[in-house]
């Protein structure tokens, strides 16, 4: 009854978070998994609010605190860290390089969001957002070589995976970032991302992925940066943005 809250000239702006918040990190992340663990991309999802620092810096011209860089630069040794251990395990430079990629993917994507759609419904933009992904990844999904066919027991434990994954891990999750986006900010729900890592970990370390003590010690490092950084930082980042849009 409410009608639809995209406009016509939102296109290229969806398009551009479609392609690099979406369809990319969409794409990257199973195949970073798939060879390295859970662990470990999630680990590089820490990355999410530094880089959104930079990114509503550029674009949405809101200047960091002094507190918030000095924990941009503790943050940014710590994913160092990770990477450095991740060499040391022998990933391949080009998977590190992917992984930095999906952090800096969302990032942009969530600045962009609030920039040029804060006025649209987060429902409206999440359903554009998960329909266009499937419209640019369909074509690899129907290229790709078929798994192995499961027996009936994996096959039932499969669709409920990706029906949990797909209803819960993504489409209510997304809704509800895309609303605190709108409400709170790039910054504050990027901060979200941050829970992730935590999570990752202890299920990486049940299914027994390599976990080391440099990467926990390194985790622990962004967590507490990151809490250094959003301490007070939704109520900033609404001012800011409110002056740059009366400009």
């Amino acid at each position: 009854r409410r009608g639809w809250s995209l406009r016509r000239g939102d296109g290229l702006t969806l398009l551009a978070v479609v392609a690099f918040g979406f369809a990319w990190p969409y794409y990257i992340q199973p195949a970073v998994i798939g060879r390295h663990g859970s662990a470990f991309m999630a680990m590089a999802v820490s990355l999410v609010p530094f880089v959104t620092i930079v990114c509503s810096l550029l674009v949405l011209r809101v200047r960091p605190t002094p507190r918030q860089l000095l924990g941009v630069a503790v943050a940014l040794g710590c994913m160092a860290i990770l990477m450095w251990d991740g060499w040391e395990r022998a990933i391949p430079l080009m998977d590190l390089g992917l992984a930095a990629t999906v952090p800096l993917g969302y990032a942009a994507a969530n600045v962009v969001i609030r920039w040029r759609l804060s006025h649209a419904a987060p429902l409206d933009v999440t359903i554009a957002a998960l329909g266009g992904s499937s419209v640019m990844l369909l074509p690899f999904a129907v290229t790709s070589p078929s798994p192995p066919a499961p027996d009936a027991a994996q096959l039932m434990q499969s669709v409920a995976a990706l029906a949990f994954l797909g209803i819960v891990g993504t489409g209510l999750a997304t809704v509800l970032f895309n609303k605190m986006i709108r409400d709170h900010g790039p910054l504050f729900a990027g901060m979200t991302t941050n829970v992730v890592p935590i999570g990752a970990v202890i299920w990486g370390w049940i299914d027994h992925e390599p976990i080391s003590a440099r990467q926990l010690a390194a985790l622990a490092g962004i967590i507490a940066m990151v809490t250094l950084v959003q301490f007070r930082a939704a109520g900033r980042e609404m001012t800011n943005d409110e002056v740059a849009n009366d400009e």
